[in-house]
């Protein structure tokens, strides 16, 4: 992973509008998302990788950078055991069984 984030920096600016982060990132990296961890006060250090210019929010690549990597984790292989029957939805009954006439 080291090496995505040091491509990452190679490639984002130093500095950039917020609204622009999927953008530079090919969608890797949602705003919306990003934003709703800032209401939740999830992200450390917040001070030091958003700054506001305006009524715009911008990001300081290398501080977001360093927080962004603590998010991420190896993706998971794939079950070892053969995938079980499907579980959908449980149908409903059409029809209501009648007694067999006699």
């Amino acid at each position: 992973m080291e090496h995505l984030i040091e491509r990452l920096r190679q490639e984002l600016p130093a500095v950039f509008l917020g609204t622009k982060l999927a953008e530079l990132t090919g969608h890797a990296i949602v705003w919306g998302s990003i934003q709703n961890k800032r209401s939740r006060r999830e992200i450390e250090n917040e001070s030091r990788i958003f700054i506001k210019s305006g009524n715009r929010v911008l990001v300081i690549r290398d501080p977001f950078l360093d927080w962004w990597a603590t998010t991420l984790s190896e993706a998971r292989h794939a079950s070892v055991l053969p995938p079980g029957p499907r579980r959908g939805r449980p149908r409903k009954r059409t029809e209501i069984a009648s007694p067999a006439p006699e």
